[in-house]
């Protein structure tokens, strides 16, 4: 059994006739069995099963639904983030305190008033790390209830998840490139705040940086955008008192009770990101201020008046959010990055492997929604193989055994997929 992957030894110990590749033993070995905590385990579960819910009495794509319930878990783990600094306030209407995740005030943008806040969200390289694990316990649910029996396995460079079909003895090798379309801004209601001015007490006027000193005894709400009476607004939806800042999982646990609680939230909300989404989708030519509210969104044009520059040797004005922070795979450098990558493990897997059918993929929950034509179209049906001579012209140089490996057999989110294999298919029915 020594050559057996530890990681999968007693699922495949029956089915190996011959050793496997050091590569994909290698790979293999260093995976581990994905862990869901129970606070993951929870809200997943209740998100995927409303996700099926609407789509089943809705008639609404269910992949779509899908990708929004997921950016619902990424914030949940964003807020573990949320501190006494980092809040602002906006005295227009009743005072309110916003802690925000694009670099404009989210309540000021819904009426097309630009208000620069420093946006709270991680920096780029974390939102990878945790949004590649996240989707995959995500993914863990939607298996469940298509009933396939699948394990899911971390891996490490350059495989990025590992899912295991016991049954089929199927191994998918993915690079995976996550993140929120969109995160709803946390929301504290204030005092109107005052200062100050030649000797006077006068009510503060403008938006300015501002803390919660007590944040533990603070009631938090979601800033949920809607349209009402055809205009767009935005409802709160109480998260409770914050409660004990060491607790790190407190936002999982009050988005189940908002989800469960307030029949109409997930629709509403779903409602919101397919706006938002489509904005994000067709850019220019259907800006609505909930636009300003989604990742890699650029700069509001014309500037606004007052609107902040860049500091230091950089020109020109901030954005409202970069391309850094990209939506599901819609970032170049990610784009690229991932191309190499399923080109990679498939050219140290496929070939030669005869124990597992061995399928490469990239995964995501939103589709380079931009960029998509530009990258992978010309390459989402390249099929490739080994030519050690350097002589073969066209197929027919090739040995008649030549094995011909597709590029990618898959390239998946919720929100669009393109397939070359009938398994990955089967089990993404998204």
């Amino acid at each position: 059994m020594e050559n057996i992957p530890k990681a999968i030894e007693s699922e495949i110990a029956q089915a190996i006739k011959n050793p496997v590749s050091d590569w994909v033993k290698s790979s293999l070995e260093k995976a581990t069995l994905l862990k869901i905590l129970p606070h993951e385990e929870t809200l997943a579960e209740l998100l995927i099963n409303e996700a099926f819910s609407i789509h089943q009495t809705k008639n609404i794509d269910l992949g779509m639904v899908l990708a929004a319930g997921f950016d619902l878990l990424v914030a949940a783990e964003y807020y573990k983030s949320v501190s006494n600094a980092g809040w602002y306030y906006c005295p227009i209407g009743v005072p309110a305190l916003f802690f925000p995740f694009t670099n404009v005030c989210p309540r000021c943008v819904l009426i097309g008033n630009f208000h620069f806040e420093v946006a709270n969200k991680p920096e780029s390289g974390q939102i990878g790390q945790f949004t590649s694990r996240l989707l995959a316990v995500f993914l863990h649910h939607p298996f469940k209830k298509i009933g396939r029996q699948l394990k899911i396995y971390r891996g490490t460079e350059p495989v990025d998840m590992i899912i295991y079909d016991s049954q089929n003895n199927v191994v998918l090798l993915a690079e995976v490139k996550a993140a929120p379309l969109t995160t709803l801004a946390l929301v504290s209601e204030s005092e109107s705040l005052k200062e100050i001015f030649e000797g006077n007490l006068v009510a503060i006027d403008e938006h300015r940086a501002s803390t919660i000193p007590l944040l533990s005894n603070a009631e938090l709400f979601l800033s949920l955008p809607i349209v009402q009476d055809a205009m767009p607004t935005s409802q709160l939806v109480s998260l409770g008192i914050r409660g004990n800042q060491a607790d790190s999982t407190w936002a999982y646990s009050r988005i189940v009770e908002v989800i469960t609680n307030n029949n109409t939230f997930f629709e509403d909300y779903v409602n919101f990101w397919f706006v938002a989404f489509e904005s994000y989708k067709t850019r220019n030519s259907n800006k609505t201020s909930f636009f300003w509210l989604t990742n890699t969104c650029g700069q509001p044009s014309p500037i606004p008046l007052g609107w902040k520059p860049r500091g230091g040797k950089n020109s020109g004005y901030e954005s409202v959010s970069d391309g850094k922070t990209s939506v599901g795979m819609d970032r170049t450098d990610d784009i690229k990055k991932g191309i190499y990558q399923v080109l990679k493990i498939g050219a140290e897997s496929k070939p030669n492997i005869s124990q597992y059918k061995v399928k490469t993929a990239l995964i995501s929950n939103i589709h380079a929604v931009k960029h998509y034509s530009e990258y992978l179209t010309s390459l989402e049906d390249v099929v490739w193989t080994l030519d050690k001579t350097g002589q073969v012209k066209k197929a027919k140089d090739l040995p008649p055994e030549a094995e011909i490996y597709n590029l990618f057999d898959g390239i998946i989110a919720f929100t669009e997929s393109h397939f070359r294999d009938e398994w990955i298919a089967g089990i993404f029915q998204f």
